[in-house]
């Protein structure tokens, strides 16, 4: 198999798919069609106000509705991705810092994601995993082929070396250039949970982080997670539980789970920890880092890197062909 920049192999069927339903009419994503904002949703269960030091803290209830993150510029509205339907908001790591000081400011509770092909899959065989996903109020772009197809489907001026967004891009800065001081780490095991902990403290001129391993999840490790966050009333939550566990944990749990930012890693804090080792950093920007993972890691992401895309790619052709063909009682014009 011939290893190159554009993703694992299977995008490209995918890919073909899409070309071929440019001129069948009512696909989403023809780069001939005018390009417009698309309309900022609401919420849905993401609600409630943040609580400052001076405030008694209440649980959110799902009775108020709060209308997602805007953009203040077209650079970071969202954008769809052709077929699939999923949406991302493309931000560089200053980008994606100002907007969490401006949501930790505004005191509510937020979710940041992110799309790389992996979750593409996800998406199209995990209902919970979507409409976690539809909700979410920033969906960062960590996958090349995701970040291409954004590219393609806006016109933007999107570089994979600033908008290819992975943890270890945001995450080294939080502490220094965000107003964020009481961070909660969950998940991943108990030496690279303890790690990160330990890295973010000596980022911290002041403040608390405490941390939560996520070894042996189960029913009961959780209920005493959510217990401890609740009494620890965090402002920033980074959560790596590996996908799609730790959005299926987020999606029942949101309601108890206190006001916070919340940021689904994957395996980001064992990477940020060293305890494994991550890709080459130049390898981002050219599309290679699924290359280095399958090759130091071929038992673990073996089927996530050789399989899924194929199976990915008959999905969206399916899906493609689907949609364009003419809904009854419509004629072809």
């Amino acid at each position: 198999m011939q290893v190159h920049g554009r993703g694992p192999p299977g995008l490209v069927v995918a890919g073909r798919a899409l070309q071929g339903c440019r001129s069948a009419g009512g696909i989403r994503g023809d780069p001939a069609a005018p390009r417009t904002a698309l309309p900022v949703r609401e919420a849905g269960p993401f609600t409630g106000s943040r609580r400052g030091s001076e405030a008694p803290r209440r649980r959110s209830t799902g009775g108020v509705r709060m209308l997602k993150h805007q953009a203040r510029d077209r650079s970071t509205d969202p954008i769809e991705i052709p077929v699939s339907g999923v949406r991302v908001t493309p931000m560089d790591a200053e980008e994606l810092h100002r907007w969490i000081s401006a949501t930790w400011q505004e005191r509510r509770k937020a979710a940041v994601l992110a799309h790389n092909l992996h979750s593409l899959y996800t998406w199209e065989v995990n209902p919970t995993f979507r409409a976690f996903y539809e909700k979410a109020d920033v969906v960062l772009t960590d996958g090349f082929p995701v970040l291409k197809l954004a590219k393609w489907r806006s016109g933007r001026d999107l570089s994979a070396k600033r908008h290819r967004l992975g943890t270890l891009d945001w995450l080294p800065g939080l502490m220094g250039r965000t107003p964020v001081r009481r961070v909660a780490v969950v998940g991943a095991t108990s030496a690279g949970n303890a790690r990160t902990v330990d890295l973010l403290r000596r980022d911290a001129s002041a403040g608390r982080i405490e941390g939560w391993p996520g070894e042996g999840w189960n029913p009961v490790l959780e209920d005493h997670i959510v217990r401890s966050l609740q009494e620890f009333r965090p402002d920033f939550v980074i959560v790596g539980l590996g996908m799609p566990l730790q959005e299926e944990f987020l999606s029942r749990r949101w309601e108890e789970l206190p006001t916070a930012i919340y940021a689904a890693v994957g395996g980001g804090i064992d990477e940020y920890a060293g305890i494994q080792k991550p890709p080459p950093r130049w390898l981002g920007p050219i599309g290679l880092e699924w290359a280095y993972r399958l090759v130091t890691q071929p038992k673990r992401l073996g089927h996530r890197y050789v399989v899924e895309p194929w199976i990915l790619a008959y999905l969206l052709a399916t899906k493609a062909v689907r949609l364009s063909r003419p809904r009854p009682g419509t004629r072809r014009p």
